[in-house]
């Protein structure tokens, strides 16, 4: 998968996670930028934001949410 493919893939799963949770992501593209900056692989992708989902749903109680890249980078590992 090229970078911006990966972009796309990251982007859209991100919305998910937004429109699931009535919420919006703050800081989207520097989310993206990580997740992309670790790996273009499609699974890998879909595995650091299914970990991203779980940290939303158990941190946000706001319509809108930073996520600190510090949380991506330890789902990223």
């Amino acid at each position: 998968m090229n970078p911006e493919q990966a972009k796309d893939r990251a982007r859209a799963l991100l919305n998910v996670i937004e429109t699931m949770y009535e919420i919006q992501i703050t800081n989207l593209e520097e989310v993206i930028e990580a997740i992309i900056q670790k790996t273009l692989d499609e699974q890998e992708i879909l595995t650091i934001c299914t970990g991203l989902n779980s940290w939303v749903a158990m941190n946000v109680l706001v319509r809108e949410v930073e996520i600190p890249v510090e949380v991506v980078n330890h789902i990223i590992k």
